[in-house]
């Protein structure tokens, strides 16, 4: 038992303040603890004004501290506690001389409470067993055997009429009789991590309690008059009380405090209960908490703060002090700092408000004069908020630009920090978590703030509502420290950043940056969503570009981007980029699409007329000849380097066809469905450009058997041989096409209004630029052998050969003629994702390498023509060549008969 007795100090006039006790042991479930006074254990102490006294019973120990004015004793037990290091502490437990698992310890602890029979002594050590059983997070799976603090509540209450303490390292426990208390102003218990529990006394006339304790509570005298004994718990790492609020935002971070009184009779007389909590670091909140003591609502199950009063920080000993006017079970809770400011204002990282000028100079100063990446991720997140949505004129000394934005969010190094509110997100973050987690970027929605996205939620933000995001591929990450991502939902500070007058910014602002340990280069890749901002949506027709900021030229540049494909579904714009810096989605008013056609729809149109003239011009050129003069007419042999000229003719016929068809039938620039005429024709043109490439293929495979592999000799059997093969190949591939295009949600084709009806962007390159290139790739090759093989024959040629060279000439031009078809058609599919200027360029080659087809048809005609009239003079000089012959054979063999005759008479 615990004997109280205050004597007079002669010199001071102070109290001395005694306790008498013997050894306190640590209990368990089968121990009883018996304090009984001996006379050699004497504390004695003797206060001054401001001196707080913590007084605990020891063991054949006499102690005497005369404090001075800013003095604080606190004296703990020692021989009173009972710690080992013979076990496993985070598993076991040493009962005697045996290591008991703490799982069969909480058990047994909580049989014996709940056994209603057992005295006060036994409650008190099976509580005080079950706290050092549970002091770590239990592995123990049956939830029967955790008390809730309803139990815990009425077992601290069943320790009445009884002096006991009880100490560990995980809880401590005091009962006491109030009777045995004089002059004592305030009374109770203080708990201090890694050492344990004390019993306080506070003699009257002191006012201040300075323990460095991590948790204590303190009854006021004057509101126990009615009470005969009080009891107390303070728990150390109160796990099983971090999840019991399921109704507010609360969160506990404190140790637990369970006070109880003991009346003989019913009173309402109030409780004065003084309490000290420090914040635990392992419950340590992030962000800027609000702090509350409360009390744990056993019938709503929540922390509640009624009769408490707003916890003070004692920034001296690092602790928050608060009152509450009864008892029950305490802790010191948190939640998220509400703070708001109205919309003149900004919030400053301590949670104060200041206006938004002040805001923007603040900031703008603070960026100036810090390295500090979190100070710099607080100073970017207020001054955006400064400089959004305001109706105030920006102050120009104060406005960041583009470049130092830029610059700010990639030199964020060695942080893990994220910055979120209404107006931005900013983070950064090393991409690897752990736990199979990858940082890949943000997201935003207006109104509702930002979005940390990884690869645990990257699938639900892809295809979920949103205003802009940024998601970096996860191989681009490979060796980055570091992923910078700042979005600014409203960037009212980009809109006139741009040098050219009709570029305007149409969504967020995402600005980029990476921090790599490793300089390998990797390829990057980002992949950005963007929402039009009702604020910036253009007011007449617009097309959107993906764009960066060129701090060079200081315009938006799309450049490394793709063209923005508009998703309908979630009403946003997607593309991708391959390097960092600041992104938005960029407008340029339309050009309107009228019923005229451009100088490249004329001149695609005109050349490609002109071509089928020369064709047509070099027919009756034929047909002429060959009425005229049938022996110089073309023969059979002459035709098949014509014929790839003829398929192409074809289809610049059916092309023309589909241009004027489209041009003529649009019904409005919104149409996108192709009609009946004009998928036909678009089907027709496609099977002449598979089958012209095949001809083309054909004839150039032709040629190089006759220059390369000369024996022996191909014969134009082989070659009809090939263009039939040619012809089925084209059908097959066409017929695959359509079928395709028959199913509406393959988006095959589509209608480019006054345009053609042509391919999607997404198809185009396996319909048009595998084939194409394949083709493209045979005719280079075969080029290339052919080119070298007459080189050699004309460097080992000892005279020139007429009609080799000819032929040598018409095949050069059939490949040339090969080569411009491929390259201009391969062309085409580039022009969907490159910029304006550069598909201005191409689009002209495509115009000029079609135009071309005339060309090669003249000079080709020409070679056949010019061969056709060798062969023919070659042919008339062997005729005259062999009658001069049998002329002279004729005359020498009259002569030799008449000297024959004239022998004979001779003779």
């Amino acid at each position: 038992m615990i004997n109280v007795s205050t004597t007079t100090d002669s010199n001071t006039g102070c109290y001395t303040v005694c306790f008498s006790t013997t050894t306190a042991i640590v209990p368990t479930a089968s121990t009883t603890t018996a304090i009984v006074p001996t006379a050699s254990t004497t504390t004695a102490i003797v206060p001054t004004a401001s001196t707080t006294m913590a007084i605990v019973p020891t063991a054949s120990t006499t102690t005497a501290r005369v404090p001075t004015a800013s003095t604080t004793t606190a004296i703990v037990p020692t021989a009173t506690t009972t710690f080992t290091d013979s076990c496993n502490d985070s598993i076991e437990i040493l009962q005697g001389d045996t290591c008991i698992s703490k799982n069969i310890l909480q058990m047994s602890a909580v049989n014996a409470l709940r056994n209603a029979t057992a005295n006060t002594n036994a409650t008190a050590d099976a509580l005080s067993l079950y706290f050092n059983s549970i002091a770590s997070p239990s592995a123990l799976s049956d939830s029967q055997y955790v008390l809730s603090p309803d139990d815990i509540d009425s077992y601290v209450d069943r320790l009445k009429n009884v002096t006991l303490m009880r100490n560990t390292k995980a809880s401590f426990i005091l009962a006491q009789d109030i009777s045995q208390f004089a002059n004592i102003q305030r009374v109770g218990a203080t708990f201090t991590r890694g050492i344990g529990g004390a019993g306080v006394g506070i003699p009257n006339g002191i006012d201040t309690f300075s323990s460095i304790a991590t948790a204590a509570a303190l009854l006021e005298s004057k509101s126990l008059s009615d009470v005969k004994s009080f009891s107390m718990l303070i728990i150390d790492s109160p796990n099983t009380y971090r999840n019991i609020d399921n109704s507010t935002k609360r969160n506990l971070v404190s140790s637990v405090i369970v006070a109880a009184v003991q009346r003989d009779i019913a009173s309402s007389n109030a409780v004065n209960i003084s309490l000290y909590f420090q914040v635990l670091p392992e419950y340590k909140p992030s962000g800027f908490p609000e702090y509350f003591c409360s009390f744990y609502d056993t019938t709503y199950q929540k922390w509640n703060d009624f009769g408490c009063t707003h916890p003070t920080h004692n920034e001296s000993l690092d602790r928050y002090e608060c009152n509450c006017n009864h008892t029950t079970t305490f802790a010191l809770v948190w939640s998220p700092k509400l703070c708001q400011c109205n919309t003149s204002e900004v919030l400053l990282p301590n949670c104060t408000c200041i206006t938004k000028p002040e805001g923007q100079e603040w900031a703008v100063e603070v960026l100036k004069n810090t390295t500090n990446s979190t100070v710099i991720a607080d100073a970017l997140s207020v001054y955006i908020s400064a400089v959004a949505k305001t109706n105030e004129t920006v102050n120009q000394n104060n406005l960041l630009t583009v470049d130092q934005i830029d610059y700010y969010v990639n030199n964020m190094t060695n942080v893990n920090v994220s910055k979120n509110n209404i107006d931005s997100i900013l983070l950064a973050k090393q991409p690897d978590q752990g736990n199979n987690e990858m940082i890949l970027g943000a997201s935003f929605l207006t109104g509702s703030g930002g979005e940390i996205i990884s690869t645990l939620n990257v699938s639900n933000v892809t295809h979920s509502y949103l205003s802009a995001a940024a998601i970096v591929s996860d191989k681009s990450l490979i060796g980055a420290t570091s992923l910078n991502i700042l979005i600014i939902d409203k960037p009212t500070t980009y809109e006139n950043v741009s040098t050219s007058t009709e570029q305007r910014v149409a969504s967020s602002v995402i600005v980029v940056g990476i921090q790599r340990g490793d300089p390998t280069a990797v390829r990057f890749a980002v992949s950005l969503y963007f929402q039009v901002l009702p604020d910036f949506e253009p007011k007449v027709p617009a097309d959107y570009f993906c764009s960066f900021y060129d701090t060079s030229n200081h315009i938006w540049n799309d450049s490394g981007c793709t063209k923005p494909i508009f998703k309908n579904s979630l009403n946003r714009y997607e593309c991708s980029c391959n390097h960092t810096t600041t992104f938005a989605l960029i407008w340029l008013p339309k050009v309107p699409l009228t019923r005229y056609l451009n100088s490249q729809d004329i001149a695609s149109l005109v050349f490609q007329s002109i071509s089928i003239c020369c064709f047509i011009a070099v027919i009756i050129h034929a047909i002429v000849i060959r009425f005229r003069d049938p022996i110089m007419s073309l023969q059979t042999n002459d035709l098949p380097p014509l014929m790839s000229c003829a398929v192409t003719m074809i289809l610049f016929i059916f092309f023309i066809a589909l241009a004027m068809t489209t041009y003529t039938k649009t019904s409005s620039e919104d149409q996108t469905s192709c009609f009946l005429s004009s998928s036909v024709l678009m089907f027709f043109v496609y099977f002449f450009i598979i089958f012209m490439f095949c001809i083309k293929t054909s004839v150039a495979y032709f040629n190089y058997l006759r220059f390369v592999c000369l024996f022996p000799q191909p014969s134009y059997r082989r070659l009809f041989v090939m263009i039939l093969i040619s012809f089925f190949i084209s059908i097959i591939w066409v017929s695959v096409a359509a079928g395709l295009n028959s199913n509406p949600s393959y988006n095959i084709t589509q209608l480019y209004p006054y345009k053609f009806c042509w391919f999607t962007r997404g198809v185009i390159y396996y319909f048009l630029t595998i084939p194409a290139g394949v083709f493209l790739l045979i005719n280079t090759i075969v080029f290339i052998r052919v080119a070298l093989c007459i080189i050699n024959h004309a460097r080992q040629a000892t005279s020139p050969h007429q009609l080799y060279k000819r032929m040598k000439q018409c095949v050069i031009i059939l490949l040339l003629s090969s080569a411009t078809q491929g390259i201009g058609w391969l062309f085409g599919p580039f022009l969907t994702f490159i910029n304006s200027e550069a598909g201005n360029i191409l689009g002209w080659f495509f115009v000029i390498f079609n135009g071309l087809e005339g060309l090669w048809v003249i000079l080709l005609y020409i070679v056949i023509r010019s061969l056709r009239m060798d062969k023919q003079r070659y042919r008339k000089f062997a005729e005259q060549i062999t009658t001069s012959t049998e002329q002279v054979s004729h005359k020498y063999g009259k002569y030799f008969e008449g000297d024959k005759e004239y022998e004979d008479i001779v003779t």
